[in-house]
């Protein structure tokens, strides 16, 4: 048994010799997750960080994490309780937290790189999630690598109203399924610092058409229905929007949704919503629903 997985019992025989309100703070915790690689959950923590500002929430399906910005992009991390490896939730909690912190955290003892590939080397950092139901107390992680525990006490925040979308996934008339390292060879071919990109999806070649428009110009990309990196491809509807996104709805709502394979090739959902161009909008009436899909080949 690892000084990780004795911690609780240590911290029980420490209890002994302290104050009921210690016991009873202990009675106060709402959930405790356990992974044995803490790289996994840095990994998809990383895919929304764009914004320090996230909302942790820890349901009876699993951890939930949330970030906006500007009120026009949200990001929602879904990590299944199959990820891990222990999930214990006495109540549902909510809490507001500063990403980079956490981040930081995870990755406190470092990671090593190949010296000649320099691709992350394995690392075996586990890591213990604590949450008492009580706003005194921080968000606890306890780091272990070797033997050598470290506690990480994270400030929470008040909770904050997020933003809903309400993305409507009726009448969805355009669908396309694609090879995630081909679809990724694509976009290498267009300027993803632009200030923004068009998607156009229609029934007539090129079927599937990328534009980013920046200060140096414009750079576009187009897939035909017969290419090998399109699985799949169904359109009754032209589509026609100003953000990426692998669904939109008549509305003009975006929302990307990705998923992510942890090491015990158990799924993690990471999603994205982003709001319209209200310029454009005007002029794009006729725009309806659409679900594009990214696969592993």
């Amino acid at each position: 048994m690892s000084l990780f997985d004795r911690h609780q019992e240590d911290t029980d025989e420490e209890e002994n010799n302290v104050n009921e309100q210690e016991q009873t703070d202990n009675e106060d915790i709402a959930f405790i997750a356990k992974l044995k690689s803490s790289r996994t959950l840095a990994s998809i923590l990383k895919t929304i960080h764009f914004a320090d500002d996230a909302i942790f929430c820890a349901l009876p399906t699993g951890i939930k994490i949330i970030v906006e910005d500007k009120q026009c992009v949200q990001g929602n991390a879904f990590i299944d309780t199959r990820v891990f490896d222990s999930y214990e939730l006495m109540r549902q909690v909510r809490f507001r937290f500063h990403l980079e912190t956490v981040l930081n955290c995870l990755n406190i003892f470092g990671i090593p790189l190949d010296p000649v590939t320099h691709e992350p080397l394995p690392t075996n950092v586990a890591v213990q999630i604590h949450y008492r139901e009580n706003q005194t107390h921080p968000l606890q992680l306890y780091l272990e690598e070797e033997g050598v525990i470290t506690e990480c006490l994270i400030k929470v925040l008040d909770d904050t109203d997020t933003i809903d979308f309400d993305f409507q996934t009726e009448n969805v008339v355009t669908k396309v399924v694609f090879k995630a390292s081909g679809f990724k060879e694509a976009l290498s071919e267009i300027d993803l610092k632009a200030d923004c990109i068009e998607l156009f999806i229609t029934q007539d070649v090129p079927h599937f058409r990328l534009i980013a428009n920046g200060c140096g110009g414009s750079t576009s990309v187009d897939i035909n229905q017969d290419s090998p990196v399109m699985d799949t491809f169904l359109c009754t509807e032209p589509v026609h929007n100003r953000k990426l996104s692998l669904r939109i709805d008549a509305a003009g709502i975006l929302c990307a949704q990705f998923l992510i394979y942890t090491e015990k090739d158990k799924p993690s959902l990471v999603e994205y919503f982003f709001g319209p161009d209200e310029e454009l909008n005007e002029h794009e009436e006729n725009t309806q629903s659409s679900d594009v899909v990214l696969i592993e080949d």
